[in-house]
């Protein structure tokens, strides 16, 4: 948007320096006002009009360089906000992903193999504490990696 604006800006900065010229404003018997460069040929009708000079040389090229420091400083801000972005991204991608793998170990520790049994006389058997034990570490690491990622999200 700034390097839309610069030759306008220039171009206001300039133009008054066009204009030095005497300018002339004058009134007709109808109440008409015309502004010349030149008197008419009634003098009684004639106003001269001051116009204040343009800026100077120095004040303009301080204006183009506080205008390039501007445009310097919108420029950092952006590439900021950008790595900012970024690596928000990049630390939700990696918490979203330690959620599913904490899911998927959650999963592998909740199948029950043959040593999570303890078989006892007369057929019977029972679930060992350990497999318990197991599940719960894999639960807690999940809901960890859960809150983790409800905290960057910004829950």
């Amino acid at each position: 948007m700034v390097k839309k604006l610069y030759p306008l800006i220039t171009l206001v900065l300039v133009l008054p320096l066009t204009l030095t010229a005497e300018v002339y404003r004058t009134v007709d018997e109808q109440g008409n006002v015309t502004y010349t460069d030149s008197p008419q040929a009634d003098p009684q009708k004639i106003e001269k009009v001051e116009i204040q000079p343009g800026p100077s040389d120095e004040s303009i090229s301080d204006t183009m360089e506080r205008n390039r420091a501007i445009r310097k400083a919108m420029e950092e801000a952006q590439e900021k906000r950008l790595e900012k972005s970024t690596a928000r991204k990049d630390r939700l991608a990696k918490a979203e992903q330690e959620v599913e793998e904490a899911e998927k170990q959650l999963a592998a520790m909740e199948e029950m193999g043959e040593d999570d049994r303890q078989y006892l006389q007369g057929g019977k058997s029972y679930i060992r504490p350990e497999y318990f034990e197991r599940v719960k570490k894999a639960q807690r690491e999940l809901d960890e990696a859960k809150k983790r990622l409800k905290k960057l999200r910004g829950y």
